[in-house]
């Protein structure tokens, strides 16, 4: 009996350790950061968070909407430990709504708008004064929510031309990036995009830049952590790994410019 009371024993011991060490591991397999971030950084941070995991070994989930909606997802759910804006006006809402820490505020890249048209460019669309031709069928984002949908409008007013222009505006897109696939499908015949979704089809699409004189602003790619995070200093570590020199890597490789004296080749005010 006594034997058979030390097997019991001993039995009972090596579950309770086995479950503790399952209850560990589980924790340990848990932890990692959640993100949301605008679409218009899915090109570059899909590799971004592959590295990271691989690097640092932490399980990384990343929420991919518009920018004002990922915002809206990420304050609804009182969660997340990272907030990513495509533009800037994103990550200024964001601070006045005190849901991100703005000491955290770096920017990941920066993008320019281009005329966005389809591979060969049949319809011959060279100058923004070719947008303005009778028939030419032109996309833009939409101009209240997004930054580049913005510009658009205000590059067409700069030109003389907005009225001519504008009469050929067949569409207006929730999101920037729907404009690739509408030029990919011959839904529309140019349009005014971010200059880096070109390296996401360089065999769909070609995109003509504009002079600095006819450009009305950039667009800033940037990264803060949010009063919600749950791991303070990993979501820190990941900032560091987005904007070191292997993140940076990361965005040029995508077609973002990661280099201040570079963009101000296109647009000479970065830091508006």
């Amino acid at each position: 009996m006594r034997k058979f009371i030390t097997i019991l024993f001993s039995l009972i011991l090596f579950f309770a350790f086995y479950n503790l060490n399952l209850n560990a591991q589980g924790i340990i397999e848990g932890a990692g950061l959640s993100i949301f971030s605008g679409a218009g950084a899915k090109p570059a941070m899909d590799e971004v968070c592959q590295k990271f995991e691989s690097q640092y070994g932490f399980k990384v989930k990343i929420n991919y909407a518009g920018g004002g909606e990922a915002l809206s997802q990420m304050i609804l759910s009182k969660s997340g430990d990272i907030y990513i804006a495509p533009e800037q006006r994103f990550i200024e809402s964001a601070k006045e709504k005190q849901v991100i820490d703005p000491q955290t505020i770096r920017t990941l890249a920066y993008m320019i708008p281009v005329i966005g048209v389809k591979k060969g460019n049949p319809k011959n669309i060279t100058t923004l004064a070719d947008l303005s031709r009778p028939g030419i069928r032109i996309g833009i984002a939409r101009p209240e929510t997004t930054l580049v949908g913005k510009y658009a409008l205000e590059i067409f007013s700069k030109t003389g031309l907005a009225k001519e222009i504008e009469k050929n505006i067949t569409t207006q897109t929730v999101r920037p990036d729907q404009l690739l696939t509408m030029l990919i499908f011959d839904q529309i015949d140019a349009g005014i995009i971010w200059h880096f979704y070109q390296t996401c089809a360089p065999d769909k699409i070609e995109i003509i830049y504009l002079s600095p004189q006819q450009i009305t602003g950039i667009g800033k790619l940037q990264i803060a952590i949010s009063v919600f995070n749950k791991e303070r200093e990993l979501a820190q570590k990941f900032v560091d790994f987005a904007t070191s020199a292997q993140g940076k890597t990361i965005f040029r490789k995508r077609g973002y410019i990661v280099d201040v004296e570079e963009i101000k080749k296109y647009y000479p005010d970065p830091q508006m």
